[in-house]
């Protein structure tokens, strides 16, 4: 199945990353670098389209965030050091923009979680509707956020490229092409992504594993063979339940594995709740949407192989003697206590393995079978989007796109090298292979316009894995929800449409 992949902005940074590292700089150089003018141009560096002398007066563009997680708080802005490399090169960013604009970027934090995203959305559509000037712009958690798209509350961004009377130039590789592209209906983008939301990133999907449990278990494969099966095609589904079945250890002789046990892989997927497990849907090459022949997104996953993909996903983690599967979340057994092999998270829980004395590598989610041609990765759908506020005069939403290019174009030049080559592959790897391995992951992440509006404005489609449960009947909840979804397809794109 042809898969819409997110390379720009990714797969360039890859290839570009051993030129880029030393445009971010210590943090003395670009300190000094932020207060002083423009460095000159490197002829082999992608150059931004923002005019040279185009300055704002002192203004002060203000954007509503996500404080709930260092990851949504710091990704756009960091107002002090905090001996962070990534947060610290964000920090030094944001002045080299202001400096170069000479306006301020302030950022005003409210809790985003997925449990209180309802408040947080509607302190953004309030302050759009009444016109309060309270904020010119949001990043906002993907899978809630996007809904607020219809309300026409986001500004049409394809109307603020530098070719509008705007300043964005949205074919550069700091803007997630893709995302772009996907999300674009109508002649209508209403928000994005790429560099600047390194969250996009930070939230991408993979599986980390006990080095030493699995040496332990299986001394004749040794952990060597899992890279050596990524970089032969052949890490599958079915050889990850394998490796699954043979971890149980018994701890406490009962006879049945429960919290505390040494096990293959433990999960929280019973009943609509592990949402790391949205991430399997993308890996086994399944969509939930793909664009037609007359330019609009469609309902793909009814049509697609979902039933034998869900039975090679329940394999791994429900009729497996070695898969924990849960109701509740937490426990004694997880990788970061050395009792569970297996475990599907995002880059960001490198965070808390790097903390943790467990020998750790990383590999992406598994394939279908050996006859996909390629990993397909995801990322989870708390990531974030950026938009500007619909309420904004044209001038201002003009100066405020200048603000979003600057800032996601120098990302690209120094917070992402800094994140790939020194969060990744430095602080979040053990070994080199990890290292490799992380390139593979970043260079197969696709995206869907189904994904972006899946939460709350096509009925949780994506969220079709999250059942793993004996007694879930996925062809019943096809054809329970199948008319529900073209519905709010329907519904979200005359929306869309009445607002373009």
């Amino acid at each position: 199945m042809k898969m819409v992949r997110i390379t720009a902005g990714i797969l360039v940074l890859l290839m570009l990353l051993g030129s880029l590292v030393a445009c971010g700089g210590t943090p003395a150089e670009t300190e000094e670098r932020g207060s002083a003018t423009r460095p000159a141009a490197d002829e082999d560096e992608v150059q931004d389209t923002v005019p040279d002398d185009l300055r704002f007066d002192g203004e002060t563009v203000t954007f509503l965030i996500r404080d709930n997680k260092d990851q949504y708080k710091y990704e756009l802005a960091c107002e002090e050091l905090l001996n962070n490399p990534l947060y610290d090169a964000i920090h030094y960013r944001n002045i080299d923009v202001e400096t170069r604009l000479g306006l301020k970027f302030k950022t005003v934090g409210q809790n985003g979680a997925y449990t209180n995203f309802s408040k947080w959305n509607e302190v953004l559509s309030t302050s759009v509707l009444t016109n309060t000037g309270d904020f010119d712009g949001a990043a906002f958690y993907l899978s809630t956020g996007s809904a607020l798209a219809k309300d026409g509350i986001y500004y049409n961004l394809l109307s603020l490229t530098d070719y509008e009377g705007g300043y964005l130039n949205l074919e550069k590789p700091w803007w997630n092409q893709t995302l772009v592209d996907e999300l674009a209906a109508y002649s209508t983008l209403f928000f994005a992504g790429g560099s600047l939301t390194i969250s996009e990133v930070d939230d991408g999907a993979c599986i980390f594993f006990n080095r030493d449990l699995f040496n332990q278990l299986y001394p004749e494969d040794r952990d060597t063979a899992l890279y050596q099966l990524v970089r032969d095609g052949k890490w599958t589904a079915d050889k990850m339940a394998s490796y699954v079945a043979g971890a149980w250890t018994d701890m406490n002789s009962n006879g049945a594995i429960d919290d505390g046990d040494v096990v293959g892989t433990r999960i929280h997927a019973i009943g609509k709740s592990a949402g790391i497990m949205d991430a399997w849907v993308v890996a086994m090459g399944l969509r939930l949407t793909e664009t037609n022949v007359y330019g609009e997104p469609e309902i793909a996953l009814l049509n697609s192989n979902i039933l034998p993909a869900y039975e090679k996903v329940r394999g791994v983690f429900g009729n497996n003697p070695g898969a924990l599967l849960v109701a509740e979340m937490g426990g004694e057994t997880d990788l970061k206590n050395g009792n569970m092999l297996f475990k599907t998270a995002t880059f960001h829980h490198g965070v808390e393995m790097k903390e943790s004395v467990v020998n750790y590598g990383v590999l992406p989610i598994p394939k279908l079978d050996e006859e996909q041609t390629e990993y397909y990765t995801g990322f989870g759908n708390e990531a974030s989007a950026v938009a500007i506020c619909s309420n904004l005069t044209d001038d201002r939403a003009a100066m405020v796109s200048a603000v979003l290019e600057l800032l996601s174009a120098e990302g690209y030049k120094q917070v992402i090298p800094v994140y790939y080559g020194t969060v990744l592959k430095g602080h979040y790897s053990r070994e080199q292979a990890d290292a490799e391995m992380y390139d593979k992951i970043l260079g197969s992440f696709v995206f869907s316009f189904g994904f972006a509006y899946s939460s709350q404005s096509l009925g949780g489609i994506g969220s079709i894995f999250r059942d793993l449960s004996p007694t879930f009947d996925m062809q019943n909840h096809i054809d329970s929800n199948k008319e529900t979804w073209n519905t709010k397809l329907t519904e979200l794109l005359e929306a869309l449409e009445a607002i373009s």
